[in-house]
């Protein structure tokens, strides 16, 4: 079955059970109160209710009513005999026998019980009872009340008039049962179309999707569940796409990486073989260079590819930063002064215990520093500062080179991403040494950003939890 069926199907036994309930309710409650009627409005009630009032008009009160109930219910009853079906009025047909076979009450005009044919008075009448009880007048003033029990309700046996009110009055509830069905099922089916429509076009984008079509998007008219459930599917299509178009782009980035040192590794080996190049010690360490390059892209993209599967291996301890910060500073020192650059490190006495694993921090600085070496001009400098705060600690290289355009920040830990358009390895290396750095940091539970530098360059900072820390949240 179709969801449309399905829901069809739950909306007709919801809408039937519904309206049998009330059908059977409403018909009950409608023969019981017509039944209730008839018996108040019977010759037997109203001759009991005549000599009740012909008691209080003698008495002048309800005194001693109690005692004279056994004398006045053989007097009804005798009147009801001589009367027939009611002294003429049409009622329905008594079957008790007598008016001693029936219990009643008799209330004043405050609803107090005064006599009580089968007990004895002393209660009060509630309001439902009040409202179905036969009131009792004398000179167009109600003194009393008289209701009889339920039971004599359902002991009265209605005539051929009153079963002929009560049959149209049963087709009246059947007919109107049926027209609420259909007509309830008609909007439960227009509603259920209305909620399956959206599903099936959302169906139809998937399966456009599934076969390759990333632009396809699903039509959201609603706010509701279903246009929430739109929205989430368009999102999830949207990052399909980014991810397809980033998985071209990082085969193409791969590719262009690959290529140049390749070709270059190709060209000198021939020229060797061919004897146009002599082995020298300087043409066979041209070759080795390119093997080396590519041997470094290698890793980097291996250790990238153990990220993303979350299988990227720490080996953590307790850190001292301030020790790992001061060990890659001086090893960096001498290869930025030989770019004309000055490398100062700032740091204090003493930094939080971080749980770390020091050789991929160490790599994560070695590839900031690396990274601000290759935009740097000669002359320039570089800052490696680092602050407890936030429960860890706060590291950042900063620099006071060209910088980069704020609108470019956002992509610095993309990967291939340079800042060089000409894409010359030379100043923008293989572009992955930013994004290996976010992913190292973020296994050890920190953070990694980039900021202008104040007066003008690049600041990378990151934070990392201290050792006695919960992880930032990502």
């Amino acid at each position: 079955m179709s969801l449309y069926q399905k829901g069809m199907l739950a909306f007709a036994l919801v809408i039937l059970i519904a309206v049998a309930t009330v059908l059977l309710l409403v018909s009950r409650q409608a023969e019981r109160e017509f039944r209730q009627y008839a018996l108040l409005y019977s010759g037997r009630v109203q001759n009991i209710g005549a000599a009740l009032i012909a008691y209080y008009r003698t008495h002048g009160s309800w005194a001693g009513i109690q005692e004279a109930l056994p004398t006045l219910a053989p007097t009804a009853g005798g009147q009801q005999g001589q009367g027939g079906r009611g002294a003429g009025r049409g009622g329905p047909t008594d079957q008790a026998g007598s008016a001693e076979a029936w219990d009643f009450r008799v209330a004043d005009a405050a609803g107090n019980v005064v006599a009580h044919l089968a007990g004895q008075p002393g209660t009060t009448l509630s309001a439902g009872e009040l409202a179905w009880a036969l009131p009792l007048a004398v000179d167009g003033e109600t003194v009393g009340y008289l209701l009889p029990d339920a039971a004599s309700a359902r002991s009265v046996v209605l005539g051929g008039p009153e079963q002929q009110y009560l049959a149209r009055v049963r087709t009246a509830l059947w007919t109107g049962a049926a027209v609420a069905f259909v007509a309830a099922l008609l909007v439960g089916g227009l509603l259920m179309r209305g909620i399956v429509a959206p599903v099936r076009r959302l169906t139809q984008a998937a399966e456009q999707i599934a076969q390759g079509e990333l632009e396809v998007r699903a039509a959201v008219a609603t706010r509701d569940e279903i246009g929430q459930l739109g929205d989430a599917f368009n999102t999830m299509a949207e990052s399909l796409a980014r991810s397809q178009a980033a998985r071209r782009a990082q085969t193409a980035d791969i590719a262009h990486e690959l290529r140049n040192p390749l070709a270059v590794l190709r060209g000198t080996l021939e020229a060797i073989a061919d004897g146009v190049y002599s082995p020298t010690p300087d043409n066979l360490d041209l070759a080795l260079a390119q093997v080396q390059t590519l041997t470094r892209l290698v890793e980097d993209l291996r250790v990238l590819a153990l990220a993303d599967a979350g299988e990227l291996r720490l080996e953590r301890q307790l850190l001292d930063v301030r020790l790992l910060l001061s060990h890659e500073v001086e090893v960096h020192r001498l290869a930025l002064q030989a770019q004309g650059l000055t490398l100062h490190g700032v740091l204090p006495p003493a930094l939080p215990l971080v749980s770390g694993d020091s050789d991929r921090l160490a790599q994560v600085v070695g590839n900031l520093l690396s990274n601000a070496a290759r935009y740097v001009p000669a002359g320039g400098e570089v800052w490696v500062t680092a602050v407890g705060e936030d429960q860890g600690v706060t590291v950042r290289v900063s620099d006071n080179g060209p910088g980069v355009p704020a609108d470019d920040l956002p992509r610095l830990f993309e990967r291939f991403w340079r800042g060089d358009p000409s894409r010359n390895r030379s100043t923008g290396g293989s572009g992955l040494g930013l994004a290996i750095a976010r992913r190292i940091i973020e296994a050890h539970g920190g953070r990694i950003w980039a900021t202008p530098t104040p007066g003008g360059g690049l600041t990378v900072a990151f934070w990392l939890p201290g050792a006695e820390a919960r992880p930032s949240p990502l």
